[in-house]
């Protein structure tokens, strides 16, 4: 009898010890240790690659456009596992606000940075800095929703070089001069702290974040060399000569091809 017992406790704990591992190897998928990296680049569509500097290219409309300063805020980046209309529509709305909008600075979380950071176009092309990190949950992400408005001062990569601008309180800023195909030429600067169309990007593959596979990378590219099609040049610098206000055409257009110019590299 007492044999038969101990081999009924036997068995029990040996069926309490089989679950229990059990159990440990399914925690394991939705508690491992995972990392995403977000990553920027100036990046020309047309334009030859370049070193960093001033940056010579020339519109679809066959203007050349020289930019000596210009800098652009992402101030959020978050990964989707559910891509709906938003990541295949056209942009064909106009820009969010009118008037500068007042933003604190979002919250890191599992899917998404929180921390604004000032990409610098006049970096090289093509050499891909750390904008952020995250650790979602195990899932497969099929896109990134980056959020575009003014710096604050937590952000990350703010310009301190003597003559460079302040961009707290700033999305995009540029300085530069154009030339026109057909002659004439003149001065471009664009300044302003207002909120930028969202980029619904969707990834070319699934990102598969998973127990034996948690870490992942996506990086973007920003086409600074298309920022100034289907732009009047001249027009442009008339309506910025006193303030940069995205109601005016040719502004809403450049700010809009600048949300149009993220893409997965």
């Amino acid at each position: 009898m007492t044999f038969k017992y101990i081999n009924t406790v036997l068995s029990c704990l040996l069926a309490a010890n089989l679950a229990a591992c059990g159990s440990s190897s399914s925690s394991g998928d939705s508690s491992a240790v995972t990392s995403v990296s977000m990553r920027a680049a100036p990046s020309p569509a047309n334009a030859p690659v370049m070193l960093a500097g001033n940056k010579v290219f020339t519109t679809a409309e066959g203007h050349t456009v020289t930019l000596t300063k210009a800098y652009l805020v992402i101030s959020s980046t978050t990964i989707e596992t559910t891509c709906g209309a938003n990541f295949s529509a056209a942009l064909e709305s106009v820009i969010d606000v009118i008037v500068p909008r007042a933003h604190a600075h979002t919250t890191t979380t599992p899917t998404s940075t929180g921390v604004p950071y000032v990409i610098d176009l006049l970096a090289a092309d093509n050499v891909s800095v750390s904008i952020g990190g995250m650790s979602p949950a195990v899932a497969d992400y099929c896109g990134v929703d980056i959020d575009l408005f003014a710096a604050d001062d937590d952000a990350i990569n703010l310009p301190v070089a003597a003559g460079e601008p302040d961009m707290i309180g700033r999305t995009v800023y540029i300085e530069g001069s154009y030339s026109l195909s057909g002659g004439g030429a003149g001065a471009i600067k664009i300044d302003t702290g207002a909120t930028l169309i969202n980029r619904y990007l969707q990834l070319s593959a699934l990102m598969m974040i998973s127990a034996s596979s948690p870490t992942g990378s996506v990086s973007l590219g920003i086409n600074y060399d298309t920022w100034f099609d289907a732009v009047d040049l001249a027009v442009l610098e008339t309506e910025t000569a006193v303030t940069t206000s995205p109601s005016d055409a040719n502004v809403g257009q450049v700010l809009q091809n600048i949300t149009a110019s993220i893409h997965q590299l």
